[in-house]
């Protein structure tokens, strides 16, 4: 029997153990940096099957250690552990039991997932050349922990030669899994801005300086950074998803402010937004007579997969499943912070299908109905756990 298959069987043994940790993660949903209880759980567990652990690393985090060859290298893989401000709609015997508090993007399943790698890895260890660290993140879905845990060393001691990172996603069908060299996920920002104009009474405009109105070209002329600045071969994003502005029908307000989004999958595009942002707030405010505040705050770096991991993960993927479950992705304009750990050690981040129509687990993420397919979790601790492997044979 290949390695690849004793790693597959023995995450499909702990599938009861997988889904039911996973369910109750799912039940009892923590918010960024408060996962308390969760991360209790993760630790013990770890403790049981003889990693050595470390608590309370980035606020929340928790680390666990196997060490097999202190003289070789050391993979890391991670798993991120917050849930979302959301209240859940499905109703299921796992529905979450936090008022407002959901898992709607897979979290709950990334640390069930990592956890029954870790069993695996336990089991199979014998086979490991080199270390395995364990990486169970806090605050992903504010792009925090990854930066917090880095902080506080959670790639060296030792140090981590290559990470790996996975990520169920609804918009693949089940089983089905993504491996993309180079850039996978965007750059992202967030968009503040206050426009200050001068109010009076709608049936009089000629007295007023009219903040909806400057907004509404600002708006228009945000579209066109995407449309006619940045190259049709490129990507990149201008989102304006708020505006307030006043309460009455008749009354022309005194400001109006607008939040949003930026996007891109490189840095070179990202800054070029930025740059017309701010040139065309700068110009249309002042053709308008008005006053305007823009903050630009940059939020996660583009998720950018190294060559040589993202190698090994492809051979290790394509020989659990098989070469015909492996695509190459479209990237995603998404965020994520696991790219604070690839602008410091190579690493790749993975996307595993866990979409099913007829198990209604199609829904996009961060939608109050978002589920995912248990059959498919065992299948992500055996990559999880074969890749860590295979990749200590490569390094």
């Amino acid at each position: 029997m290949s390695l690849s298959q004793k790693v597959l069987n023995e995450a499909l043994s702990l599938r009861d153990f997988i889904v039911n940790t996973r369910r109750e993660f799912h039940m009892y949903p923590e918010l960024a940096f408060q996962e308390k209880r969760t991360s209790e759980k993760v630790a013990e567990v770890l403790e049981k099957l003889g990693f050595k652990v470390r608590r309370n690393v980035g606020k929340t985090g928790v680390v666990g250690l196997l060490v097999r060859n202190p003289n070789r290298p050391t993979v890391a893989l991670r798993a991120d552990m917050d849930a979302l401000p959301l209240q859940e709609l499905k109703e299921t015997p796992y529905k979450s039991k936090v008022p407002g508090i959901m898992h709607a993007c897979g979290h709950d399943a990334h640390t069930a997932m990592l956890l029954g790698a870790a069993v695996v890895l336990s089991r199979l260890k014998d086979y490991i050349n080199g270390n395995v660290k364990l990486i169970f993140q806090p605050a992903e879905e504010v792009g925090q922990g990854a930066p917090e845990m880095i902080k506080e060393g959670v790639l060296e001691d030792p140090p981590v030669s290559a990470i790996f990172g996975l990520h169920v996603w609804s918009y693949l069908p089940s089983g089905v899994v993504g491996i993309r060299e180079g850039p996978l996920l965007a750059a992202t920002g967030e968009i503040e801005l206050k426009v200050k104009g001068k109010g009076g009474h709608g049936a009089h405009p000629e007295q007023t300086i009219d903040p909806v109105v400057v907004s509404a070209y600002l708006v228009t002329a945000y579209q066109t950074i995407v449309s006619r600045n940045i190259s049709a071969l490129d990507s990149g994003v201008v989102t304006i998803s708020s505006i307030k502005a006043g309460e009455a029908f008749n009354v022309i307000p005194e400001e109006a402010f607008l939040k949003g989004t930026y996007r891109a999958l490189t840095f070179e595009v990202k800054n070029l937004i930025k740059k017309r942002l701010q040139e065309l707030t700068d110009n249309i405010c002042r053709a308008f007579n008005s006053e305007c505040s823009l903050k630009l705050t940059d939020s996660t770096p583009p998720t950018i997969n190294h060559p040589l991991t993202t190698k090994i993960a492809y051979e290790a993927v394509s020989e659990l499943v098989g070469k015909e479950k492996v695509l190459t992705p479209t990237p995603s304009m998404g965020g994520e912070d696991f790219a604070y750990y690839l602008e410091k050690v190579p690493g790749t981040f993975i996307i595993l299908g866990t979409g099913n129509k007829e198990k209604e687990t199609d829904k996009p993420h961060h939608n109050p109905y978002f589920d995912v397919d248990e059959d498919v979790l065992p299948i992500g601790s055996a990559i999880y756990a074969y890749t860590a492997i295979k990749a200590l044979e490569k390094l």
